[in-house]
């Protein structure tokens, strides 16, 4: 009750403290590529914009006459143009404050941003994380000519061109999506069509592994094409044989001979190319922890500065409960009269950082 009452008495400075711990939040927050959501933005400026003039109100009322009626009648002017001109100021603003909404492409959760430019309606897709959303743009949909919102006025829709993009930026994936409308004008039928690809990937198709732990199905499947013979995975998971649900946080990208393994309901691999390359940037086996939800680049704890790679003999397996792997080298011979080819085990406890055993 004290601290109420301390807040009524100091409303202006509680009121821009306010303001100030949210501006500080929302910078660590950008800094680890998160912001709040449009409305929780919203609800801040209300409280704010109601704080500051009722604490204005409160200034003035203690003054004397003729202060208190200049006073008063500007927060009046105030209050009538916030409210009279919020056209205005809704156009004003309206660059940063683009429409949200939370939807799905390809069967994952976003926060669709609705963006209008000249006489395009653009709408960008970033990762959904409740009350946050990410600032890396993932997706991002062309709706065709003319400034409307595609959410709500789905009656103009023809179809959308999606364009994918990684964590960096780079366009991965492009594909149209062509959209049929019952007499309601709600969208019951889509048509998909890959840009990348001149044969759509069907559903018995797309799946390229499956496993069976129990009552648990584990499929890695195939999500789309991408340029230069890659394609997109993700991982989904059932408890029932019937209702798969997609777990993987973010589509990882891999070649298209990719080989994939899970051990257990946790841990599994996916192999890109069968090659280990011998450099940083490589990315060539994939593992999981945690069911398909996360994956980390494996790291190989070898170095020879003869060789390029090493390739993978077979798939990782658990041995005694440490996580075992073969590969084998194209190498000189110990007597150094020739090449031969050279096995290399590996052992790891988390199947993402390896030794020789």
């Amino acid at each position: 009750m004290k601290f109420i009452n301390k807040v009524k008495d100091n409303l202006f400075v509680y009121n821009f403290l306010l303001l100030l711990v949210f501006l500080v939040v929302s910078f660590v927050l950008y800094l680890f590529n998160l912001r709040f959501r449009l409305w929780f933005i919203i609800l801040i400026i209300v409280i704010f914009l109601i704080c500051f003039i009722v604490s204005l109100v409160q200034t003035f009322l203690k003054e004397n006459k003729v202060i208190k009626i200049v006073g008063l009648s500007l927060v009046s002017i105030l209050v009538i143009c916030i409210f009279c001109f919020y056209d205005f100021w809704l156009l004003l603003f309206g660059w940063i404050l683009t429409p949200e909404y939370v939807t799905e492409v390809d069967g994952k959760k976003y926060v669709g941003c609705v963006k209008w430019y000249l006489d395009e309606t653009d709408v960008s897709y970033y990762d959904y994380y409740g009350l946050l959303v990410g600032t890396n743009e993932k997706i991002r949909g062309n709706f065709g000519s003319g400034n409307f919102n595609p959410f709500k006025d789905t009656d103009k829709i023809n179809n959308v061109h999606y364009t994918f993009f990684d964590k960096d930026g780079k366009v991965i994936y492009e594909k149209v999506e062509a959209y049929k409308k019952d007499k309601d004008g709600n969208i019951n039928i889509k048509n998909e069509q890959d840009i990348n690809s001149d044969v759509y990937i069907k559903e018995e198709d797309s799946i390229l592994y499956e496993a069976k732990f129990g009552k648990t199905v584990i499929r890695v499947k195939k999500t789309s094409n991408v340029l230069g013979q890659r394609m997109t995975v993700g991982i989904y998971k059932s408890f029932d044989g019937k209702d798969f649900k997609l777990v993987t946080n973010d589509d990882i990208i891999v070649s298209l001979e990719a080989k994939f393994i899970f051990l257990d309901v946790d841990t599994g691999f996916i192999i890109s190319t069968g090659n280990i390359w011998l450099n940083k940037d490589s990315k060539d086996l994939y593992v999981t922890n945690d069911g398909g939800k996360t994956f980390k680049t494996a790291n190989f704890d070898y170095k020879n500065d003869n060789i390029e790679y090493m390739e993978i003999v077979d798939y990782p397996y658990f041995e005694n409960e440490i996580l075992n792997l073969t590969c084998e080298i194209y190498s000189v011979n110990d007597k150094k009269t020739g090449y031969e080819n050279k096995k290399l085990h590996f052992v790891s406890k988390d199947g993402v950082n390896w030794k020789l055993k």
